[in-house]
């Protein structure tokens, strides 16, 4: 079952491109970083040298969320991208499984879902156990971790905690070939979750979920001929993000809730970044305090409606040109209707209304063939929404000018799609999408950064991924991704080609063996026709690999290695000229996890 239209459904009966990743896949791969979680799933990713970031559809307007929670900020956390997350400040120990959704998701959770949603769902306590962890490798890293899960009066309680630091990583020079170090890129990384769950009887239940991160990572920022743009720059930023949820069910599957939150983050960028008077750092704190609803009526036994309405208050202290606060009230509704011949059909709207900006309204339409119980064929079509942020109308320093006359993102997508599994095991996912978008955010770099509307800009795309059982033992896994953007300012004639697209073809192949105590996968990695003016090269090939053993049945070690083919590439363009935030080269971990 997977909750995409926030009603648990088969897979076959979701009008999307869903993909899940579980808890086994995650456990299996040893994967430390989200984002390495990801990429193995066929999910681009952006990444510089301080923050990665996922791209959905061709695009990194991509809404997170932790057990159905907003977790992007609508501020500058993530340097030259005022938007996205830093997809791996969140922990991977803590995940049962996360729901992949491809394609506009704002009439159900607002604005920022533009590419796609990405949803975490956090772990119940099970049984009583506690593990820890521990990893080295290159560049000095080192890793500890534990977990520990339990009952006790009733309540449940699953806590982790982890530490990782690194020194600056080394990189493959595209023009010289030669290797070097690209300074101020050190980690030094704490994250804390805890979650409560306490079962009240009769389908209802409270949880309490508790996340606190600390980073003091260095902000060399972006390489500008060959130097880092910030000699000696750091960073110290902390979250502390709590909620309370009320959970009932009544006559559906679906989870109804009543919750309430606080996210609360604050950072400092030293040596670097500066308040206007060009020598203070530049510092800021952000809280956001919200309360959800959401609650479904099954109707009859074709129809179930769902509906909601979310009030979120978000306020931000730069100590400099920004004392301000936002707030959204929402409310939407959908109605899921069980048709004649495994016809499903699925109609929504959601009203928003912002405190500086107004309202808007995004709606949606989809529907679903199930074929038969291995295969669907969708057709979608969606609108979304993204509001400017406080940042961008109101700044006013040295260094940002706001733009009080921003208008919102306003876009719609189309998508058809299928999923099939055939005889033998052997799976097929394929959807093509189309977008079209107006009054794109984006900003430019004179001398100062300055905020605009683009005009218009217009999204095409394929996404095709297969798996195979070659043996008991063997596995083949596929995938291509092609991706067309398109921009035209005010003014222009024409389209032109966005040139920081970094993946416009993008190749996947995956291969597994699983054989008794063993267990490895290899996976290759590719990009080609990206622009020589955003990036180094014209395509890039790397290689990923992980190996592991089960010593026993309580204690796992294991062996990864990244960009074996120590490819010079990079997956983000934002600041100067090609090449200024270039990947990792080849790298190698060894790891052992123990359960007590």
């Amino acid at each position: 079952m997977v909750t995409a239209n926030r009603i648990p459904v088969k897979k076959t009966e979701v009008a999307a491109n869903v993909t899940v990743i579980t808890q086994e896949e995650i456990e299996k791969g040893g994967f430390t970083r989200l984002s390495d979680v990801l990429r193995k799933n066929n999910v681009e990713m952006g990444e510089s040298s301080f923050a990665t970031y996922p791209i959905l559809n061709g695009d990194d307007r991509v809404l997170v969320l932790i057990d159905g929670r907003k977790m992007n900020w609508s501020h500058l956390t993530v340097s030259g991208n005022d938007h996205a997350i830093n997809i791996d400040s969140l922990s991977t120990k803590n995940i049962e499984r996360i729901e992949i959704v491809r394609g506009p998701g704002s009439s159900l959770y607002g604005s920022d879902a533009v590419g796609g949603v990405i949803n975490i769902i956090t772990r119940k306590a099970e049984t009583t156990s506690t593990s820890i962890a521990s990893e080295f490798g290159n560049w000095g890293l080192r890793r500890y971790s534990l977990t520990t899960e339990g009952k006790t009066n009733g309540i449940g309680y699953f806590i982790t905690a982890e530490q990782k630091k690194r020194d600056s990583f080394e990189y493959k020079d595209a023009k010289t070939g030669t290797t070097k170090t690209f300074a101020d890129s050190q980690i030094d990384q704490k994250l804390i979750t805890l979650r409560l769950d306490k079962e009240l009887g009769e389908g209802r239940a409270l949880s309490l979920q508790v996340d606190h991160t600390e980073d003091q990572q260095g902000f060399g920022a972006a390489l500008n001929s060959g130097a880092v743009s910030y000699p000696g720059g750091y960073e110290d930023l902390s979250s502390n993000n709590i909620a309370l949820t009320y959970s009932w069910k009544q006559n559906t599957e679906a989870e109804n809730f009543f919750r309430v939150y606080r996210n609360a983050s604050e950072g400092t960028t030293y040596n670097s970044l500066l308040k206007s008077d060009g020598i203070s750092p530049y510092s800021y704190d952000l809280n956001a305090k919200g309360a959800e609803w959401q609650q479904s009526w099954k109707l009859n036994e074709n129809q179930t409606l769902l509906g909601g309405a979310n009030w979120r208050q978000e306020h931000l202290d730069d100590e400099d040109s920004l004392n301000r606060s936002v707030s959204t009230k929402s409310v939407f509704l959908e109605n899921r209707w069980k048709l004649p011949s495994k016809w499903t059909l699925s109609v929504g709207t959601r009203y928003d209304d912002q405190s500086i900006v107004g309202d808007n309204t995004t709606s949606r339409l989809a529907i679903n063939r199930e074929i038969n119980e291995n295969t669907n064929i969708y057709a979608s079509w969606g609108q979304s929404v993204r509001n400017p942020t406080i940042a961008q109308l109101f700044s006013n320093t040295s260094y940002w000018i706001g733009n009080p006359n921003l208008k919102p993102e306003t876009g719609s997508t189309i998508t058809v799609g299928m999923n099939t599994k055939f005889k033998g095991g052997t799976k097929l996912q394929a959807s093509l999408y189309s977008s079209q978008l107006k009054n794109a955010l984006d900003w430019r770099w004179d001398g100062i950064t300055q905020y605009f509307n683009v005009d218009r800009e217009k999204r095409q795309g394929l996404d095709l991924n297969f798996t195979h059982k070659l043996s008991p033992q063997w596995d083949l896994s596929a995938g291509y991704a092609y991706t067309k953007i398109k921009r035209k300012t005010d003014g222009a004639s024409s389209y032109t080609n966005d040139i920081n697209n970094s993946q416009p073809n993008g190749y996947h192949l995956g291969v597994q063996y699983n054989q008794d105590k063993w267990n490895a996968d290899l996976t290759m990695r590719s990009a080609t026709g990206r622009s020589l003016e955003g990036y180094t090269s014209k395509s890039y090939l790397t290689l990923d690999m992980v190996v592991n053993y089960q010593l026993n049945s309580s204690t796992r070690i294991y062996a990864k290695g990244y960009n074996l083919t120590n490819e010079a590439y990079e997956l983000a363009h934002v600041w100067y000229d090609a090449g200024s935030y270039p990947m990792p080269g080849r790298s190698f971990y060894v790891g052992v996890e123990h359960r007590m």
